[in-house]
């Protein structure tokens, strides 16, 4: 009876001893708070320079580092982030049979790249993904590109693995990218993101208004320039991007 006794007390305790104390709990509390405070600060900082909530003084603010990638560009060749490192670059997340912002947002970053060309800024390249890989091959992207008279710039035309074109849109850029409905065949950001030389995002640029989207007649192009705001602050920003090079930051 008493060496019964004893290994009951013996198992009582080693469970006891096992069992996590209010310590570890408060714990563990304590570090999901933290790790759930970076992501909100992150979201919030992300979400801040998505809708131009940043002073538009001083230079644009580091948000994220791009994850690499390997994509095809129309002219067969693969891309990757290396690839464009050491170069200045604006993003954007399109496709080629797109009714919505497509056409505007296209057009309007031929005109911007035009200002590039006149004003002989240096190493300022375009690089357009598609978020509809199966229709946009390479080819289609190219006749494309001759379309929209993208070829006489320095601008990439991007194609690849469905799945890792909207992981890198939602996970990299942090920009919305999923399939839609019969009308709209993709869902996808209308912004420009600013990429610097180091592969880091320094800006969003609004550059397709809701308002221009839901004024949109079917088969009708809206070809209006990029509002000037948005355009001086993109060009400031790029330059502001030269200088920080040019002194070694």
């Amino acid at each position: 009876m008493q060496t019964s006794s004893t290994t009951s007390e013996t198992t009582i305790a080693t469970e006891s001893e096992l069992r996590p104390s209010r310590w570890f709990w408060l714990g563990m509390l304590f570090s999901l708070a933290a790790v759930g405070g970076v992501a909100y600060l992150q979201y919030a900082r992300v979400d801040e320079a998505r809708h131009g909530r940043y002073s538009p003084v001083g230079a644009p603010p580091i948000i994220a580092s791009l994850p690499n990638f390997a994509m095809t560009e129309r002219n067969g060749k693969t891309v990757t982030l290396d690839d464009l490192k050491g170069r200045i670059w604006i993003a954007d997340f399109i496709f080629t049979t797109c009714g919505g912002p497509c056409p505007i947002m296209t057009s309007r970053l031929g005109d911007f790249m035009q200002t590039i060309k006149e004003q002989n800024i240096p190493r300022v390249s375009a690089v357009s993904f598609t978020v509809d890989p199966h229709t946009d091959t390479p080819e289609v992207l190219r006749e494309y590109a001759t379309m929209k008279l993208a070829d006489d710039f320095d601008w990439l035309f991007l194609t690849g693995d469905e799945a890792a074109i909207y992981d890198l849109s939602v996970k990299g850029f942090m920009l919305t990218a999923q399939k839609g409905d019969e009308e709209h065949s993709v869902d996808h950001s209308p912004r420009f993101v600013l990429v610097d030389q180091k592969g880091r995002i320094r800006g969003y640029y609004e550059v397709v208004t809701n308002e221009e989207i839901l004024a949109m007649e079917p088969g009708r192009f809206i070809g209006e320039p990029m509002n000037p705001d948005t355009k001086a602050q993109l060009l400031k920003d790029i330059m502001t991007l030269l200088r920080e090079e040019a002194q070694g930051r």
